[in-house]
């Protein structure tokens, strides 16, 4: 995080808890769960997502520091549901462009970083598909877009989180459009793609960062040395920008285990989703048992994410405070000019 500016660090401030620490909750998913519904009826509806995502908030919103919705199911109808007092919203479609070796990112239609600071949103997330191995026209469509977000983040005084996954090319094994885990990604690309972003003309505030190694490597708490080299290269690509750690669905086990190596190589916390709640959509669509499942195993597995958080996450009390003082002395004036 190296902005000069008083908005965004504010902003940072209500995602925490009285730690300084990041605990957030993920309900932004569309593909994902629009496929379960799907499974279950043959096709769904609006009403159908909107239920989907009320139920998690309602019943889990208590227990994150912030909650990250999307503009068209979760905010014109979840808002008053939310207990969560941060707000990050999606910007970017999930219906995502592909061509050859490359993917292209773009706006939900008629959905701006400027709507959503309007709007009383805390942070801007954009997930981006990334793979430094591209075609140069997907490479240079995806800097330039990144580019963009940030810009108009540092504008507008709202923080800038950027979530990074990699992804298989249609000639590769595993090949998905689907918003899952690569199990066979190469950790470099992820390493290299964080190492791109965090340079100072992206403007980037806060990184969600996947696994740099395979989720099978983190059942056991046991870690081979690649694997805690591997976070540790996370790290340091990160250039001290905060960071949290995304949940790609794997195992609660996993997720655990994930967040324990993170939090030793400096991440703040995490921001997931299916790992925490889609085991209690099992029984969808009975919502009886849906909304026990997620009071009762889900709460209690949050409540066990964010006792680790607390115990071992980077605190970024220190950062933020040195930085607020600072911005209220000489520097002020010329941030903010007219004041």
């Amino acid at each position: 995080m190296r902005s000069n500016n008083i908005g965004k660090l504010v902003h940072i401030k209500k995602l925490c808890n009285d730690q300084s620490h990041l605990q957030m909750l993920a309900i932004d998913q569309r593909p994902p769960i629009f496929n379960l519904i799907k499974k279950r009826k043959k096709k769904y509806t609006y009403r159908d997502v909107v239920d989907f995502k009320k139920n998690i908030s309602l019943n889990l919103s208590q227990h994150s520091t912030a909650i990250l919705m999307d503009p068209v199911y979760s905010v014109p109808n979840l808002i008053p549901s939310s207990k969560s007092k941060g707000l990050i919203i999606t910007l970017e479609d999930h219906d995502f462009i592909e061509r050859g070796k490359g993917r292209y990112s773009k706006n939900i239609k008629n959905w701006t970083v400027e709507k959503i600071k309007r709007i009383g949103g805390d942070a801007v997330k954009v997930l981006a598909w990334y793979r430094p191995d591209a075609d140069q026209k997907s490479i240079k469509h995806q800097k330039k877009y990144i580019e963009t977000i940030g810009k108009q983040c540092e504008k507008y005084d709202i923080p800038f989180l950027l979530e990074l996954l990699v992804y298989p090319f249609k000639n590769e094994t595993g090949y998905s459009k689907d918003y899952k885990e690569q199990l066979d990604k190469n950790q470099n690309h992820v390493i290299n793609s964080v190492k791109e972003f965090s340079k100072e003309k992206y403007k980037v505030d806060i990184f969600k960062l996947e696994s740099p190694v395979d989720s099978n490597q983190l059942q056991n708490s046991k870690f081979n040395k690649a694997t805690e080299d591997a976070f540790k290269q996370l790290s340091r690509a990160t250039r001290n920008i905060p960071w949290v750690m995304l949940s790609s669905g794997m195992s609660k086990k996993s997720f655990l285990n994930c967040l324990k190596l993170a939090y030793k190589n400096g991440a703040s916390g995490y921001l997931a989703g299916r790992t925490i709640w889609l085991d209690a959509f099992k029984d969808y669509p009975n919502y009886k048992k849906i909304t026990a499942k997620l009071s009762n195993e889900s709460a209690r597995y949050v409540k066990k994410l964010n006792e680790l958080t607390n115990k071992n996450a980077q605190s970024l009390e220190k950062y933020l405070t040195e930085k607020l003082i600072q911005k209220n002395s000489s520097n002020f004036k010329n941030i903010y000019k007219g004041f």
